[in-house]
C-alpha cells in the first residue's frame, strides 16, 4: 500500500497506547495512528 511507503523499513522507536488508539512512532518523526471505529480498523500516518 502506497499510503505506508514512508514507514516501511523504518526503525520503530516507541509505542503509545490510550483507551481509543495505539500510536507507533518511527524514526524520522513519522507516526502511525491505529484505532477501531465502528468495528473497522482505521489507520492514519503522519506525514503521509
Amino acid at each position: 500500500m502506497a499510503k505506508f511507503d514512508g514507514i516501511k523499513g523504518q526503525e520503530l522507536l516507541d509505542v503509545e497506547e490510550s483507551n481509543e488508539e495505539i500510536t507507533l512512532i518511527f524514526k524520522d518523526n513519522r507516526f502511525l495512528f491505529v484505532k477501531v471505529q465502528n468495528g473497522k480498523l482505521i489507520s492514519d500516518s503522519v506525514p503521509e
